[in-house]
């Protein structure tokens, strides 16, 4: 496997951020000057995050991985869902 150390730590606080706006969009007027600008840059960094994720990160794990051991977590994932918040903002990192 890669390093992953550092990607990890960054895509959780690009999660963390996500879930920040998500948290601060839930509870504004539509209305309000702020609300476009937050859902754009909401927007863009989930385009970043996952432009990011499937150009540099998703290959370097097919490779080092291969399909066997990628199916077999595929399934452990799809099993996990059932555990799974299936909100965003009931995520501990929404309230922090």
């Amino acid at each position: 496997m890669p390093d992953t150390s550092d990607h990890v730590l960054e895509s959780v606080e690009e999660h963390h951020v996500v879930a920040w706006l998500l948290s601060e969009l839930k509870g504004m007027d539509p209305k309000d000057e702020r609300f476009d600008a937050k859902v754009t840059v909401l927007i863009e960094n989930v385009r970043h995050h996952v432009k990011e994720e499937e150009e540099d990160w998703f290959p370097q794990v097919r490779e080092a991985l291969g399909r066997n051991r990628l199916q077999e977590l595929g399934e452990r994932m799809e099993k996990a869902k059932a555990e799974a918040p299936s909100d965003p903002l009931a995520l501990a990192s929404a309230r922090q």
